[in-house]
């Protein structure tokens, strides 16, 4: 870089020991000469870069403005700002800090949110817990003993989903172990299908961790500071199942002329095709028609379901345009809510897992301790090799489209002839 440099041009200018340098509007300021005349210096230069970087550590990471102002004292860097901010961006120690996690696209419910099923037929399965009772202990009982009262009082379920608590994977690897070729010679039960969601991915399990949150604002208001015993403890939970199970999941009208709104209720205590003693006078055909009649009921029920609060799961909501892909070997960061950010481990993206749909929300990390499995979601990145190949991309884009680069051209001369043409007849007017 000289003093002919085309870049130079519209600065003052000057060489002093084979240093450029440049006058400024407090040339005769009584100050350093360095403030007075700082040196020029090239943006591309690896020097350039290594100055900045120095400033930046010097101190103690500072952002992009208090570098700035720090170098101004010395130097006067071509395309200041952009060479700064790209520096400070690049730094490692800044991304653990200021860097953002990843986002997955919206994805379609699973197809045993949407299918139609018998109550109960799948569940999810989650601790409330824990509750104290008036003798001092919790009330937590054992998993396996709270499942088998459940089955008893709402029948077996085929498809369950939980986080990856203890208890939850010791039951399904107990599981795994039967053999249930012997089972099935002497009862028609089918094995559970057990599905855990992610590591540290609790917004998987949202639709049962929100009913958890409503039965919790229901014992805050209900117990307020109230000790109870295990029976009194019991009876509240009932009480609060129901008022749960009687929440509207359609649209509640004011016309008294329209349906009721659809509830958990409708589902659990479904109409039971069974006889009783007072019925036996009724006719058979009589009989038969009222059976047809509690079907139609059914058949009616169900297509309320698919149309009403189906229908509202379909309508999406507007998602962001552009994800951050996540691949094979990026340096990502580990977050985690127990931890500090500055205690989060490193790790390398080692498999990714996608969907269904192709879009991957899933990944297998490799760190120092051994391998994890995380949501994308929980993961941050530290390469700038995503935001660097982006913008080659976007000058290769504006490269390979000269036609662009010329209608933009003509525009510009256009509006240059159009005020030139305003401004003419302007002075004639005036004339």
């Amino acid at each position: 870089m000289g003093v002919n440099d085309p870049r130079l041009r519209g600065l003052n200018v000057f060489e002093e020991k084979g240093i450029m340098r440049i006058k400024t509007a407090i040339s005769n300021r009584q100050d350093t000469f360095c403030f007075r005349y700082p040196i020029v210096l090239d943006s591309k230069h690896l020097s350039t870069r290594r100055v900045i970087l120095y400033t930046h550590l010097k101190l103690n990471h500072a952002g992009t403005e208090i570098v700035m102002n720090n170098l101004r004292e010395k130097f006067w860097i071509l395309r200041y700002r952009r060479t700064v901010r790209s520096i400070v961006h690049k730094c490692t120690a800044c991304r653990r800090h200021a860097a953002r996690n990843m986002e997955a696209p919206f994805t379609p419910l699973p197809e045993n949110r949407v299918r139609e099923a018998a109550a109960f037929e799948v569940v999810g399965i989650d601790y409330a817990g824990p509750l104290f009772l008036k003798e001092g202990c919790k009330a937590s009982e054992e998993f396996i003993e709270a499942f088998r009262r459940f089955i008893a009082r709402r029948g077996r379920p085929s498809v369950v989903y939980s986080d990856n608590g203890r208890n939850f994977i010791g039951l399904a690897n107990l599981l795994r172990k039967i053999n249930w070729q012997k089972i099935q010679r002497y009862c028609s039960l089918s094995q559970i299908e057990w599905n855990f969601n992610p590591p540290s991915a609790a917004w998987w399990g949202g639709w049962w961790e929100r009913l958890i949150r409503i039965l919790k604002d229901l014992l805050r208001r209900t117990l307020r500071r109230t000790s109870l015993s295990y029976e009194e403890m019991n009876t509240v939970l009932c009480d609060c199942e129901a008022v749960m199970n009687s929440r509207p999941l359609t649209y509640m009208t004011e016309e008294s002329t329209e349906t009721m709104a659809i509830t958990p209720d409708i589902f659990i205590r479904d109409i039971k095709e069974a006889g009783a003693p007072d019925l036996d006078q009724i006719s058979k055909i009589n009989f038969a028609k009222r059976i047809r009649y509690r079907q139609s009921l059914k058949e009616e029920l169900r297509r309320r379901f698919r149309i009403q609060y189906l229908g509202q799961l379909s309508r999406r909501t507007k998602c962001k345009s552009s994800f951050t892909q996540v691949a094979v070997g990026d340096v990502v960061l580990v977050g985690n809510d127990t931890q500090r950010r500055l205690d989060w481990p490193l790790a390398i993206v080692k498999e990714v897992l996608p969907g269904k749909d192709g879009h991957t929300r899933v990944v297998r990390l490799k760190t120092e301790k051994g391998e994890l499995i995380r949501p994308i979601q929980r993961l941050i990145p530290l390469e700038v090799g995503h935001h660097a190949e982006k913008a080659s991309r976007v000058r290769e884009s504006i490269k390979a489209s000269p036609q662009d680069g010329e209608s933009l051209a003509r525009r510009r001369s256009r509006s240059r002839s159009s005020r030139r043409s305003r401004s003419l007849f302007l002075q004639k007017k005036r004339i």
